[in-house]
């Protein structure tokens, strides 16, 4: 672990500092390094600390250093075999670092990759229908297939769900999804979902990881996971709803989504006269999420977010490995797909060095037009092609 990365963590587990005030504490001082050596007057400096209880702060952040539970939460760490990436770690999630309270510190079990940047976030209520449960099955499962990594909480019903329709696209050899708790990793929640984590972060990571913002024996506490939608919106370029009541606890994401994140928000509509999809409806009423029927509607949404993708993945190409894992299973960097994947779409790109039309891709490829419409929509995503008119052609990297 770095010195910065240790700062932070200290910085993290001293009562009284949340993520907000961390953030202030190391803009003014420089880094986290430099907050935790500073003195009670220039932590008295930073606002939101009132000079009166800058003191207490500072015995709180020595004891914190020096105590047991930093000790104890190390050991923690190795024995659950996950790592620890503070916000300056260039493997820190590129997407989730542009949120404006983006959490310090993420603990992570399994692998983060540079292609998890091309993310979509699926949540739903825990008390769904057999459609919900489908819904979110399928379209996690085609997306995942097709190179989306898929978010989402870990929680029951449309969540876990989402996971396992990824889970099940990764087992064909293609597909990553990542679960984002509201407990620490040393408590996952729910209990009964420890088999799916497990999954999640077996043979290495190839499948997705498991994240917390929270100290690793942290319990589940319902204001957790309130905290934890914004890491889950965070992490993605636009969120998927696919069923919601009135009060469900998935539109607080959505809104987390829209208002400030800015990410895209879309919408699965459900049956006119189901109490699960009320939330939904309402939504696509007001105007402030984009309804959506299959896949291809989805990465339609996803390419409007072109630009931002491109901000991740350029700071994702300058990652550099996280060693502390080897062998754990808890290893950062970037992805063991990424030859594979250019590979599988080597036969496609070969017939666009020059400009063709869906109805001459379909002719030469044999493939359905809807199939290939989703691998030409990834392609354009990824920079790999562009549109011209009606025709699409290979881009010269």
């Amino acid at each position: 672990m770095s010195p910065n990365s240790r700062a932070y963590l200290i910085l993290t587990l001293t009562p009284g500092l949340g993520p907000t005030l961390i953030g202030r504490v190391v803009d003014h001082l420089g880094s986290a390094e430099a907050a935790l050596g500073a003195s009670a007057a220039q932590l008295g400096e930073v606002q939101g600390i009132a000079a009166k209880n800058a003191g207490k702060l500072k015995r709180a952040i020595d004891d914190t250093a020096q105590g047991d539970l930093y000790k104890r939460e190390l050991d923690t760490i190795a024995c659950h075999g996950a790592v620890v990436l503070c916000l300056d770690d260039p493997a820190y999630p590129a997407l989730l670092r542009q949120i404006d309270d983006a959490p310090p510190v993420l603990w992570v079990r399994g692998r983060l990759v540079e292609d998890d940047a091309l993310a979509l976030a699926v949540v739903g209520s825990r008390k769904c229908s057999h459609y919900g449960r489908e819904q979110a099955d399928q379209l996690s499962n085609a997306l995942a297939a097709s190179g989306v990594t898929i978010v989402s909480g870990g929680a029951y019903g449309i969540d876990v769900a989402a996971h396992r329709g990824a889970l099940r696209a990764a087992s064909g050899g293609f597909g990553r999804t990542i679960a984002v708790l509201g407990s620490g990793l040393g408590k996952p929640y729910p209990e009964d979902h420890t088999d799916l984590f497990r999954q999640i972060v077996e043979e290495d990571g190839e499948k997705g990881a498991v994240v917390s913002e929270f100290p690793m024996l942290t319990e589940p506490r319902p204001e957790n996971f309130l905290r934890r939608n914004r890491i889950i919106s965070g992490l993605s370029l636009g969120v998927l709803v696919v069923e919601a009541g009135k009060r469900s606890g998935a539109l607080s994401t959505a809104r987390k989504c829209v208002d400030e994140h800015g990410r895209d928000l879309m919408v699965l509509p459900g049956r006119v006269d189901s109490p699960y999809s009320v939330g939904c409806h309402e939504v696509i009423k007001e105007g402030w999420g984009r309804l959506v029927t299959g896949v291809s509607d989805i990465l339609d949404v996803i390419g409007d977010q072109r630009p931002l993708l491109s901000v991740a993945t350029e700071a994702g190409r300058g990652a550099e490995r996280v060693d502390e894992g080897k062998g754990t299973g808890a290893v950062i960097g970037p992805s063991h797909g990424d030859d594979s994947t250019q590979d599988a779409e080597m036969p496609l790109l070969s017939l666009l060095d020059e400009p063709r039309s869906l109805d001459e891709l379909v002719a030469w490829t044999h493939q359905p037009a809807s199939q290939l419409q989703v691998e030409l929509t990834m392609l354009e995503i990824r920079g790999r092609i562009t549109r011209k008119g009606g025709l699409f052609v290979r881009r010269r990297m």
